[in-house]
């Protein structure tokens, strides 16, 4: 239960603080609820979906499957917030003028909430899926209660659900003629994380060059594991250890949504310019070689062999396979990898270059047992 409880909270309160930022943006405005929730309710059917067809779907482009579809859903999630910030550059002044005259009387274009429905959407799917996933492995491979099981991951969900709520209080008691400027800051950060998580995704994919694997490591102020790092994950696409092409990809998108959020309110402006350039940050460069190695194997929930030698300052990959009757995910922090292994699927994970040394990485859902090092020589 304990477990279920952990998973269903972690993965849930990714999804919700997205989910409490778009709530603050659309303050007031009539009919967001039914957006919001048909937002949420898209989310999990399309989780429930990714979780059924997951094995067919990373075994597309050549093993890359999974690393192209959230990149792409993580792009098309940059242009609905891209497209609701540049909406509000022209009607935020109006809007708050008329909230402070007719209270909630505030008529919102749908194009607005229909993208912000579109991101509550991909950020439920998103991290969805692997919730169905491990619940769904351990129900069915396991003699585990389910109704303990369950009691856990709805007391996960209820957590997670009062942290998004504390978000959206503490920004809703924001001064209105100030709310819109916080949220649409926020939604620009969030839209700038997204697209740099894109490119460090197809970068991991070997769909990308890397610009330099580590610009840095940040990791002894704050871990991509810890709890701040997470949420900041979800919200800015903070990364400990970021590569060349997930900040330019990130600085990239906050430049041009900022510049186009400038232009467009002036009359007659055109998003053209910063829609392409946006395009053009997720989409530059080309695949790197990568060379074959041993397969690693998850078996009774351990890492077989748990220790494996791979060539320093050169591009490879490596073969996951899961031998086991649950789902498990090949993640390491040390390595900007995260990748879902459904049962008897074998995934390709690309690395590298890397400097000598020894990168570790972990089972996200047996992390006490599925323990294991590449050591680079």
């Amino acid at each position: 239960m304990f477990v279920s409880l952990i998973i269903v909270f972690r993965e849930a309160m990714e999804a919700g603080l997205i989910v409490g930022i778009v709530l603050a943006a659309t303050e007031g405005v009539p009919r967001r609820g039914r957006w919001i929730a048909a937002g949420i309710a898209a989310g999990i059917g399309g989780a429930s979906l990714v979780a059924a067809f997951a094995a067919a779907l990373s075994n597309a482009f050549q093993g890359a499957g999974q690393e192209v579809f959230t990149a792409g859903i993580l792009c098309f999630a940059v242009v609905m917030l891209s497209w609701h910030i540049l909406w509000m550059s022209r009607h935020a002044a109006a809007m708050s003028a008329e909230l402070r005259e007719v209270g909630q009387a505030v008529r919102l274009g749908q194009s607005s909430l229909a993208a912000l429905g579109v991101v509550v959407a991909v950020a439920v799917m998103r991290e969805g899926s692997e919730v169905v996933l491990f619940l769904y492995g351990i129900v069915a491979a396991t003699q585990t209660d389910p109704l303990a099981l369950t009691t856990g991951g709805l007391a996960g969900l209820v957590l997670a659900c009062a942290l998004s709520w504390l978000l959206y209080r503490g920004l809703v008691i924001i001064p209105l003629h100030r709310l819109f400027g916080v949220t649409n800051g926020l939604i620009a950060l969030l839209a700038a994380g997204m697209a740099g998580q894109a490119a460090a995704i197809l970068h991991s994919a070997d769909l990308l060059p890397g610009w330099g694997e580590q610009l840095w490591n940040t990791s002894f102020i704050l871990a991509d594991d810890s709890f701040l790092g997470r949420s900041l994950h979800a919200l800015v696409g903070y990364s400990a250890r970021p590569s060349g092409i997930q900040l330019a990809a990130w600085l990239a998108t906050l430049a041009a949504l900022v510049v186009a959020s400038r232009i467009l309110s002036r009359p007659r402006a055109s998003a053209v310019a910063a829609a392409v350039a946006i395009a053009a940050v997720i989409t530059l460069g080309g695949p790197a070689r990568a060379d074959n190695l041993p397969l690693l194997t998850f078996q009774n929930h351990r890492f077989i062999p748990d220790r494996i030698e791979v060539p320093a300052n050169k591009r490879f990959k490596l073969h996951v396979k899961n031998t086991d009757a649950t789902a498990d995910e090949f993640e390491s922090t040390d390595l900007n990898r995260e990748k879902l292994v459904t049962p008897g699927q074998t995934i390709t994970v690309f690395l590298g270059p890397l400097s000598p040394g020894t990168y570790h990485f972990f089972g996200d859902f047996h992390q006490d047992t599925a323990q294991g090092v590449l050591v680079a020589k």
